[in-house]
């Protein structure tokens, strides 16, 4: 199953010391599509930024539309547990599923265009989620 998604933890990755993790930076650039990547000279449309405290059990269903552009979902809260579910079928067939669990603080996963995605939230959490268009 080949999926543009990245995962990881914020507080884990090697920024130089920076602590930029998205952006413009050479360390920025990793995983299938580099999606934590932003050239510098590359335009960026439609920034949105949501932040949104789940209460345990929370759920988005099914009909979420099909991801555009580059989403990057991060859990801030802690003793929390979230997972997104990303398939590139809306159907979300057994076995063409990847689940990812964000259960510490700094935990994201980060997505391309063209994937379908669910979320339930399984233990109360703070989840802060970016979404742009790249040039």
């Amino acid at each position: 199953m080949s999926l543009e998604l990245i995962t990881g933890n914020a507080y884990d990755a090697d920024t130089q010391g920076t602590g930029w993790f998205i952006g413009f930076s050479e360390w920025t650039r990793h995983g299938p599509g580099e999606l934590l990547h932003v050239p510098r000279t590359q335009p960026v449309s439609g920034l949105c930024v949501k932040w949104f405290e789940h209460p345990a059990g929370h759920d988005s269903g099914d009909a979420k539309p099909v991801s555009e552009g580059r989403t990057v979902s991060m859990l801030v809260s802690a003793d929390s547990l979230f997972r997104i579910d990303f398939c590139n079928s809306p159907g979300f067939p057994a076995g063409a599923v990847r689940s990812v669990l964000l259960q510490r603080p700094g935990d994201y996963a980060a997505w391309g265009a063209g994937l379908h995605h669910r979320w339930h939230c399984l233990r109360r959490a703070t989840v802060m989620t970016l979404r742009w268009m790249p040039g």
